[in-house]
């Protein structure tokens, strides 16, 4: 197997991260969010469309990877608005760099 084929089988072998955000749920049972690892094109997007220090990137982040257990989209572009001016910063913030960063060795070893 090339190198090339070994990269893309290591990142295809990811795991879908799973994201426990008990301040969306609803009836008592904490939302669950769904997401892909970002790939490098994702992340060229995102930074290409947001300016220095704009932390509507966040926002970006969950329109772009949040899905449900099916698979679907939680956010469009038309709850962009509503996220950045009447959801919780902190939440929103929590999320999205959940998504963004990688698990440490830690992570991996209490698993």
């Amino acid at each position: 197997m090339s190198v090339i084929d070994r990269a893309k089988a290591h990142f295809s072998a990811k795991e879908i991260k799973v994201i426990e955000v008990p301040e969306w749920g609803d009836e008592g049972k904490s939302l669950m969010v769904y997401a892909k690892p970002m790939t490098l094109a994702e992340k060229k997007r995102l930074f290409n469309t947001s300016k220095d220090a704009d932390i509507g990137v966040l926002v970006d982040v969950l329109i772009l990877k949040c899905r449900d257990e099916k698979g679907d989209a939680i956010f469009t572009l038309e709850h962009k608005r509503d996220l950045m001016n009447a959801a919780d910063p902190d939440v929103i913030g929590r999320v999205a760099n959940q998504i963004l960063t990688e698990p440490s060795v830690d992570d991996h070893l209490k698993n």
